[in-house]
């Protein structure tokens, strides 16, 4: 543990600074790929079919992420982190020149897919092990998770502008060259905090179930595929609105309500000294879909930005969770698990928001019943 004065504003220190700075940096990455990658391989191709396949596979081979986050735990961030995002910078420059030479086979593109999933650096998993080390407490460390879901959410909101303004000015595959210098500096960054020295003392087997096996991560788990579900449902009930009102930029304002409403939520978050449990939070989550889904498109904005202030308080308390049920051994990969079951359920649950646009449900009504479906099946407390 650092020998820092307890009870410190973890963001006062010059190294929690520069770290948290290079990681916000390094993982704003993930929020450029994905349309870039899209349109790189439609660029190629001349298919939207084929790149839409393409990037459904890149996005599917991210849940091997856990795989590398328990790779991390046992042998550390310094050893592993620069092969895996040299890995991934290489296969990326692959695909810049994959581009520029037109290659069009649809397989070609899947395959490299595949690859950059498996290989995508785990900096954000990595970020939350250096706040385990500089925190000094159980409220230091519910803060610095706070802080790191806001500057998440914030990169994610940012993303899609960066890739749009890259997309506007040039081919496609220079989002990929700008992917590629974002991951390498946040890498850098992480690997020379002092944090990053840490790794665990006696770790588990590198085969096995790890984490999974301890008591209460199924159900933590578990809960967190109707949390995904329902988020994805909303995001894609926004989109579906926007279009029918034959206005889909009125999608990108709500969305960023969304953003800004899960923002304040995790600012809030870090400043209560008992917060309630998030269960309260989910039920009322899910009363404000309910109400969106009544509502015309401009009110039903408002509510579901409301309803946003409990989107970062539930990661933070499942991140905390995952901390308590596991041992440092296994903290990196069950934080990564916890993000793995919320973007598994997510896939599924934009998958279904398309048949239930199509059938005249409402995504938000169906949200609104797996809210409450995960808030019944919470072990989450502060």
């Amino acid at each position: 543990m650092p020998g820092t004065r307890a009870g410190s504003p973890l963001l006062a220190r010059p190294a929690v600074r520069r770290t948290f700075a290079c990681a916000l940096v390094g993982r704003s990455a993930y929020g450029v790929l994905p349309l870039c990658f899209l349109f790189t391989v439609r660029q190629a191709t001349g298919s939207f079919p084929a790149a839409t396949l393409a990037a459904a596979v890149l996005g599917l081979a991210t849940l091997a992420l856990p795989v590398q986050a328990r790779v991390l735990d046992r042998w550390g961030q310094r050893r592993v982190l620069p092969l895996v995002t040299t890995t991934w910078v290489v296969l990326l420059a692959a695909a810049v020149l994959l581009s520029a030479a037109g290659t069009s086979r649809p397989a070609v593109w899947c395959v490299l897919a595949l690859a950059l999933g498996v290989t995508a650096p785990a900096l954000g998993p990595s970020m939350r092990a250096q706040w385990r080390w500089f925190a000094e407490d159980v409220a230091q460390r519910r803060a610095a998770y706070a802080v790191d879901s806001v500057g998440e959410e914030s990169l994610y909101l940012m993303g899609p502008i960066v890739a749009s303004v890259v997309l506007a000015t040039g081919p496609a595959r220079w989002g990929l060259v700008l992917v590629a210098a974002l991951a390498a500096t946040g890498t850098v960054g992480l690997v020379a905090s002092p944090a990053a020295v840490a790794r665990a003392e006696e770790p588990g087997p590198l085969l096995g179930l790890g984490p999974v096996r301890r008591p209460g991560m199924p159900r933590l788990l578990v809960s967190m595929g109707p949390f995904g579900a329902g988020t994805a449902l909303v995001y894609t009930g926004v989109a579906a609105a926007a279009d029918r009102l034959g206005h889909p930029g009125w999608a990108g304002v709500v969305e960023a309500g969304i953003a800004a409403g899960s923002v304040a939520g995790g600012l809030l978050w870090a400043r209560l000294r008992r917060p309630p449990r998030v269960s309260l939070l989910l039920v009322g989550l899910a009363g404000l879909l309910a109400l969106a889904a009544a509502l015309p498109f401009a009110a039903a904005g408002v509510a579901l930005a409301l309803g946003g202030i409990a989107f970062a308080p539930t990661y933070v308390s499942a991140y905390q969770a995952a901390d308590a049920l596991t041992p440092p051994s296994e903290h990196t990969e069950a934080s990564t698990l916890v993000n793995t079951a919320s973007n598994l359920a997510t896939a599924i649950g934009t998958a279904l928001a398309g048949s239930l646009v199509a059938g005249g449900v409402s995504p938000y009504a169906v949200a609104a019943v797996l809210i409450v479906a995960a808030a019944a099946t919470s072990n989450l407390g502060a």
